[in-house]
């Protein structure tokens, strides 16, 4: 059974309402209008009405049979693209740029979930993102015959020394060169100090 509410009319482009319309298509009702609340773009507020219009719609509807509304979610959520307003912004020299004031059509439309298919958020991570075998945790000292755990790909160096490529290595034994600190009695000329202004 499934229960549909449109929000038509709404000043805002239907690029920018996707965005919003994808990131809660297919959750949960009450998941989705949490997440729609503390959302900062402009859609989140309109995409949100609709759901609740729609969910509305399932409360009261008078039929034979009336749905759980704890396993409504929304099966589809659709942004059209309505009637373009085209304006004219005044521009220097007398002359007139186009401005197109987009519309956008939202078509919500939520479904019972069945039994088989219901996730709880808290198996959620879990169920969409399966354990795979390669990331499973051994102990370091397993038992015998348990999988050894996968060697990570080398994608830098060689295992070259540095020696190889001609590159300067220092023979062992040899002592560091320290470098001498320098005094002021080494920088002294006959005429002061080296780059002092000289007195005539």
């Amino acid at each position: 059974m499934e229960f549909q509410a449109r929000h038509k009319w709404i000043r805002l482009s239907p690029q920018k309402a996707r965005l919003v319309a994808d990131a809660v298509r297919g959750m949960d009702v009450q998941e989705a209008l949490d997440v729609l609340k503390f959302m900062p773009q402009k859609a989140a507020l309109f995409i949100s009405r609709a759901v609740h219009s729609a969910l509305a719609n399932a409360r009261e509807h008078k039929g034979e049979t009336k749905p759980d509304v704890d396993k409504l979610y929304i099966q589809s959520l659709a942004v059209d693209e309505g009637p373009i307003i085209r304006r004219i912004k005044p521009r220097a020299y007398g002359r007139a740029h186009r401005k197109r004031r987009r519309t956008s059509h939202i078509v919500v439309v939520l479904a019972e979930r069945p039994a088989e298919k219901i996730i709880t958020r808290r198996h959620r991570r879990t169920h969409l993102h399966p354990v795979r075998e390669h990331e499973t945790k051994h102990d370091e000292k397993g038992p015998e015959g348990a999988p050894e755990k996968p060697k990570k790909p080398r994608l830098f160096g060689t295992g070259k020394k540095r020696s190889q490529y001609g590159a300067r290595v220092k023979a062992e034994g040899q002592p560091k060169q320290q470098k001498e600190k320098a005094t002021g009695e080494h920088r002294k000329t006959e005429s002061g100090t080296k780059g002092g202004s000289k007195k005539k």
